[in-house]
């Protein structure tokens, strides 16, 4: 009897033990699906990490457009600069051709007797005496003039002119020595001009001055008579400047 309590005892013990086992695997189990449920919770990092690559990626791409269209603003302000600046010198280099060519207020005469044309200033007149020999005087003042006559510079020995224009300076006055110009202030500044010699002598009236150069094909010698002021010599050398030929 007391084995068969023992093997009943033996035999409810497995029971029970079996019992506890199926519901500690059941807990196991149950739990099973709250992990899986924890874990598909969990924020997606890789999918934000993509996105910020793609706004950093986007904002890089407008910082470059920003740089990009700053500098093809600064590209285009250089380019108006210069060619402002260009616009500019070119007004500029205009300017000083037309200064260099024409005489404000004056009006282009051309001689009756010799081959060339002269800018008369305001006040002057132009006229021929005679072939080789033309007269530039102030309408006020006719003791005031230039005489002007031209060679050609293939026809013509310019030392021999430059002598034979001193003999002519010394014969008009009283036994004055012709004193040469070296003042840049007293002679042409037209660079077109060549081989350019200039004498002066002093008379009771005022000064006489012979100047003779070359321009082009051109040989011209001219004699101005100022008075002691020299009141018009800077107008009679601004329009000897440019005679040119026809």
């Amino acid at each position: 009897m007391k084995n068969r309590k023992l093997l009943y005892t033996a035999l409810s013990a497995s029971l029970l033990l079996a019992a506890c086992g199926t519901d500690t695997s059941d807990e196991d189990n149950g739990k099973q699906p709250v992990e899986n449920t924890d874990q598909a919770g969990e924020p997606n990092t890789e999918g934000s990490d993509a996105t910020e690559s793609e706004t950093d990626s986007t904002e890089g791409t407008d910082t470059k457009d920003e740089g990009t269209t700053k500098e093809e603003d600064g590209t285009n302000e250089q380019a108006t600069e210069e060619d402002t600046t260009n616009d500019t010198e070119s007004e500029a280099d205009g300017a000083e051709t037309e200064d260099a060519s024409e005489l404000e207020g004056a009006v282009e005469t051309e001689s009756d007797e010799q081959d060339f044309k002269i800018q008369v200033l305001p006040g002057y007149e132009l006229t021929s005496e005679e072939p080789g020999r033309d007269i530039l005087y102030l309408k006020e003042h006719e003791d005031k003039y230039m005489v002007i006559g031209t060679m050609q510079a293939s026809e013509t020995n310019f030392d021999d002119a430059v002598g034979n224009m001193k003999e002519t300076l010394a014969a008009t006055s009283t036994g004055a020595t012709p004193v040469e110009l070296t003042d840049s202030g007293q002679l042409p500044t037209d660079k077109d001009l060549e081989k350019l010699q200039a004498y002066r002598v002093t008379n009771d009236g005022g000064p006489i001055t012979a100047m003779i150069f070359q321009k082009g094909d051109m040989v011209v010698r001219v004699m101005m008579y100022d008075d002691n002021e020299e009141s018009y010599y800077e107008e009679f050398l601004k329009m000897a400047e440019t005679i040119e030929t026809k």
